[in-house]
């Protein structure tokens, strides 16, 4: 292999790595917006003592999740390269999710209550958003996992149903802002 050569392969892989970036922007803001929906209309209708508020939560999620599965089939046939960040990306974000359905499996069953299984889960987006802002080198993407531990640090201090609202803070300092600078950079 020439000089040429491998300077035109470490050219590729460099651009097919920010390609892949910016198409991945699409689930921090589907699950971004999914989630602040979710959460917003969760909290408006318990405030209006609605008896099954906690609706928007699963029709949200199982259509986010549906069209998340959509959107990674396509973008798995279009890829023409993996790189080491997408494979790790994928691990990470696989590993919140499982996470998340053992955590909402344990307060369903009522053996972990809600205002417990919340601040659990904004402390995930924490993790999720503080690896992946270290790992693609995007410090709002630090920022907002750092800012969701914050917020989930905040549960100790506010009502249960308020912590509705700070899942939906969280999504906008997480998943929403980083995901539209995000897409703007690349």
């Amino acid at each position: 292999m020439t000089e040429r050569e491998s300077l035109r392969i470490i050219t590729e892989m460099i651009s097919s790595s920010k390609s892949n970036l910016r198409e991945n922007t699409v689930f921090y803001l589907l699950w971004g917006w999914l989630v602040l929906a979710a959460s917003l209309l969760h909290f408006i209708l318990i405030q209006a003592g609605y008896r099954h508020a906690y609706l928007p939560w699963p029709v949200l999620m199982i259509a986010g999740t549906v069209v998340s599965v959509f959107i990674a089939i396509r973008m798995g046939r279009k890829a023409t390269v993996r790189t080491y960040t997408d494979t790790m990306m994928i691990y990470l974000w696989w590993g919140f999710f499982m996470t998340v359905v053992i955590l909402m499996s344990f307060a369903f069953s009522g053996r972990l209550s809600w205002g417990t299984a919340h601040p659990l889960i904004v402390s995930l987006y924490g993790l999720g958003t503080f690896v992946s802002g270290g790992v693609l080198k995007f410090r709002p993407l630090i920022l907002g996992g750092m800012a969701c531990w914050v917020i989930a640090l905040s549960a100790f201090f506010i009502p249960a149903d308020f912590m509705l609202l700070m899942i939906a803070l969280s999504v906008i300092v997480a998943y929403l802002i980083p995901g539209y600078m995000l897409q703007s950079k690349n």
